[in-house]
């Protein structure tokens, strides 16, 4: 009598497990496709947003403020790397060039647009030395001020000016400043001394 009662327990047993686990299973499973429905949802609806957005947004430039005159100068420009065909530019139209170049990885454009109070180094030595100092900040300053709100001449004395890039982002204002200085009627973009011979 004693083995019937116990083996009757234990069937009572199992069978409450059983049914405590078949009511959990389908509880978790219903709660995780309600779940991964409303995972699809937000995902979709956040795709829909960003083709929303791509499709609005204007491929971005730095060199959207030339007009096509100084277009045509900046493509003479590359082609043979002499400034005289940007002479005429300001000193902000010279930076944005030199951050476009930087974005480009148009080295040679870059090494065209400094100045180096002194003689400048040889072409390969520069471009060494500048993509191990300067490439990777010049990028990041490409990056963060990607459509930029301001440019303007900060600060202008007879050994050169500081011209200042100015982007929002909400409440937050980020601003950069270059220092340019005048080399045969040219501004062009101070470097470190690092790049002096």
């Amino acid at each position: 009598m004693k083995g019937v009662f116990h083996l009757k327990s234990n069937i009572l047993i199992f069978v409450f497990l059983t049914l405590l686990l078949f009511i959990t299973g389908c509880t978790l499973s219903n709660s995780v496709q309600t779940y991964d429905t409303n995972n699809e949802n937000v995902i979709s609806i956040v795709d829909e947003k960003v083709l929303k957005i791509d499709d609005s947004e204007e491929e971005f430039s730095y060199l959207t403020d030339l007009s096509e005159e100084e277009l045509k100068s900046y493509k003479l420009f590359t082609q043979e790397y002499d400034t005289n065909y940007i002479k005429g530019f300001s000193p902000e139209k010279i930076m944005l060039i030199y951050i476009h170049s930087a974005v480009i990885d148009d080295i040679e454009a870059i090494y065209s647009l400094v100045y180096i109070d002194g003689e400048l180094l040889d072409f390969d030595t520069f471009k060494k030395i500048y993509y191990q100092n300067l490439n990777i900040s010049n990028l990041e300053m490409a990056l963060d001020f990607r459509y930029y709100d301001t440019i303007k001449i900060k600060q202008e004395d007879s050994n050169g000016l500081l011209v200042e890039l100015t982007v929002s982002y909400g409440r937050f204002t980020a601003s950069t400043l270059m220092e340019l200085k005048k080399e045969n009627d040219i501004s062009k973009i101070v470097l470190p001394h690092s790049f002096k011979k």
